[in-house]
């Protein structure tokens, strides 16, 4: 009895054992079905923690035992996932969706931890891509930051940040543009804060920068007018993956930062005041500061960036001025944006329109020219705005309609001549009315 009374327990311990033993079993057999694991844990009449355990266990005793691969229903379909996710962050329920009608039988939980093992590692590649080497990338982004007056207008006011890779430096500036231009100008002032050209720059698939983004068939086309000026200063423009905000993080961060810790609650008379604020701000609080991750000063890293950069090149700044060709009227105005502006009077040579080229800058200042000679400079104004004159072509052109001038008569002349009868005079043509002559100035006034 004794005997018995003491093997009794054991044999309760060897029957729970193997109970647990088969739940396993099936546990790992629902799994690899796909199932839910809040479904298999009904099932199995045991919580979802337990499930959890279970599977922590079995990768413990596969560590152990040495690793064994076993087939799954997602393996024939993991190459199509991997291209899919190479390019675009597709949701698993999509995934799923697609790959079940390809023949996928599997459940959605393995195929959740599949992709959420593939995002993961491409993010992490792509901010590893720049993380390791010093002087190799920059990123850049825009963020609207509300409206200002700027020069007598609203205007919607924007923050473009560069953010040096290795250092985490900060260049930032705020501006009432985000033309392409504009994007380049200030590129070419990080470029000479830093005291060097990054070898590569990361963009968020801008507008100014890249034509097409990334696609399943295609790397990201760069815009052909964006190009001529990566190539002047030597640096090679990079699309970020289109839907992956998070390999950009060093910009976005900062330019969370910048809104939230200088621009929030700040006072400022006008655009130069804000910057020179900010210019301040960064010097002697963002660029000096520890940084989170690095856990230095970003000033105090910014040599060795700097030893590693491309140096500045020898040469001017590109020419980032747009330039567009339109012709003077009769009237010498040009046509721009849905505004009439005057232009010299004096260049006018033909009745269809004088040819002349308009340039504009960053200072939205629009300056026109006829061959190569400065006719007009003008303020850009608002699409539907009153027509814009300079007072001193007004009064050349009214000097201008006083000046006699000689015209060919209009019209055809006539292929025959009637004579009079023999012995007879010409007859007296009727003489016109008079007629009141009147400066045109009268009808424009009218």
């Amino acid at each position: 009895m004794a005997l018995s009374q003491e093997k009794a327990p054991s044999a309760g311990k060897e029957a729970t054992v193997t109970i647990v033993t088969t739940v396993r079993s099936l546990m790992i057999k629902m799994l690899r079905e796909g199932i839910p694991i809040a479904s298999i844990a009904r099932r199995l009449g045991v919580s979802r923690q337990t499930i959890y355990n279970w599977m922590k266990q079995a990768e413990q005793t596969k560590g152990e035992r040495g690793p064994r691969k076993r087939s799954s229903k997602l393996d024939p379909f993991k190459d199509y996932i991997v291209s899919r996710l190479e390019g675009f962050d597709v949701p698993a329920t999509v995934l799923y969706r697609e790959i079940r009608r390809m023949g996928y039988s599997g459940g959605m939980t393995i195929l959740r931890e599949f992709v959420a093992r593939l995002k993961a590692d491409h993010v992490q590649r792509v901010v590893d891509r720049f993380e390791t080497e010093v002087g190799r990338q920059a990123q850049v982004d825009f963020a609207s930051c509300g409206t200002i007056v700027h020069n007598g207008r609203r205007r919607r006011l924007s923050l473009i940040v560069v953010v040096l890779g290795y250092s985490r430096m900060i260049w930032a500036r705020f501006l009432v543009s985000q033309r392409q231009d504009a994007l380049m100008e200030h590129l070419e002032m990080a470029f000479k804060a830093f005291g060097g050209v990054p070898r590569e720059l990361l963009f968020d698939n801008l507008k100014q920068v890249v034509a097409t983004p990334r696609s399943d068939d295609q790397e990201a086309v760069i815009q052909p007018s964006f190009l001529p000026f990566a190539d002047h200063w030597g640096f090679q423009p990079v699309a970020c993956p289109v839907y992956w905000p998070r390999a950009k993080g060093k910009v976005e961060r900062a330019i969370q930062y910048i809104k939230k810790s200088f621009l929030e609650g700040r006072t400022f008379t006008d655009l130069d005041d804000l910057n020179a604020q900010l210019a301040i701000w960064l010097a002697e609080v963002a660029n000096v500061r520890i940084h989170g991750t690095t856990r230095e000063r970003p000033v105090d890293r910014l040599e060795e960036d700097r030893r590693a950069m491309l140096p500045l090149p020898g040469v001017g700044s590109f020419p980032s001025t747009i330039v567009q060709k339109r012709l003077a009227d009769h009237d010498g105005r040009i046509s721009f944006r849905g505004v009439r502006y005057s232009v010299d009077p004096s260049i006018l040579t033909g009745r269809r329109g004088t040819p002349v080229d308009v340039h504009v800058g960053t200072d939205d200042i629009l300056r026109i020219f006829h061959e190569g000679r400065l006719v007009a400079q003008h303020s850009i104004r608002p699409t539907g705005s009153p027509p814009v004159d300079d007072p001193r072509h007004a009064a050349l052109r009214r000097a201008l309609r006083q000046c006699p001038t000689l015209e060919r008569p209009h019209g055809k002349s006539p292929r025959y001549l009637q004579l009079p009868p023999p012995g007879e005079s010409p007859p007296l043509l009727p003489q016109p009315p008079d007629v009141q002559v009147r400066d045109l100035l009268a009808y424009e006034g009218a």
